[in-house]
């Protein structure tokens, strides 16, 4: 019923792609006031998305006029809330933090335009999303002292990881009534490529591994599609790939 809909984000895969990349970026050093105070504003900006939706009328129009001035109450407060944080990290920060600040703030821009074009659930859209969650830990580490260079590699192997993630669901997705395609062996030659080369040259691309564990589950998922019906399933191996990611973070810094 509308009136026990919740205003929570849905995309619980999002979930993941926000909280592994920023846990990692709070134990990779020892976390500042301001690396906290990123990671806090990148938090309430995620849990904006969904009254977000609301308002714009993206869940319909029944959820809009039963629930529209309850999720407008809430973006507003969450967005004060993200921009009060965001102010008190950024307040007296580094150089190169508010520089990768900025660079990581435009997919997120370009997330929200999709949202208000209605496109936020397409293929590129949900890439743009993994780059862009992944984007948020970038600041944090900067913020807590890693070097910038470090962070955008970081952030480039996460978001990586999640992109083959995305890919390898929607083939899945596409394979529920249609036989494979030379989609699948592209994607499939692709993924094993990109582990066979991260883990084969680690002094170059130190952080690569990183992306290793999603792009590994990626890879069986599109070799091995399972029913859609098990999507629930494949939600808790990511998680699990993305805690794997996370420990191979912490233990390469």
């Amino acid at each position: 019923m509308a009136a026990r809909r919740s205003l929570w984000p849905r995309e619980h895969g999002a979930y993941g792609q926000l909280a592994a990349p920023l846990a990692g970026a709070l134990l990779v050093h020892v976390p500042t006031f301001a690396a906290i105070a990123l990671a806090v504003a990148a938090c309430l900006a995620f849990l904006a998305n969904e009254p977000l939706l609301v308002v714009l009328g993206q869940r319909g129009e029944r959820m809009r006029a039963s629930h529209g001035a309850a999720a407008s109450r809430r973006l507003a407060a969450l967005l004060a809330g993200a921009a009060a944080f965001a102010i008190a990290g950024l307040a007296g920060s580094s150089a190169p933090t508010l520089e990768v600040a900025a660079i990581a703030a435009v997919p997120g821009a370009c997330l929200v335009g999709l949202a208000w074009s209605r496109r936020q659930h397409t293929l590129y859209g949900e890439l743009l999303a993994a780059i862009a969650f992944s984007a948020a830990a970038a600041p944090v580490m900067v913020a807590a002292g890693v070097p910038i260079g470090e962070a955008f590699a970081i952030w480039a192997a996460w978001a990586s990881g999640y992109a083959c993630s995305v890919a390898a669901v929607h083939r899945v997705l596409a394979r529920h009534r249609h036989p494979a395609t030379w989609i699948d062996r592209a994607l499939a030659l692709g993924f094993a490529g990109g582990i066979a080369a991260a883990l084969a040259d680690r002094a170059a691309w130190p952080f690569a591994a990183i992306a290793v564990p999603l792009a590994a589950v990626a890879l069986a998922l599109v070799v091995k599609p399972p029913r859609a019906t098990r999507m629930r399933t494949v939600g808790v191996i990511l998680v699990i790939a993305s805690a794997v990611a996370d420990v191979l973070l912490v233990a390469r810094c």
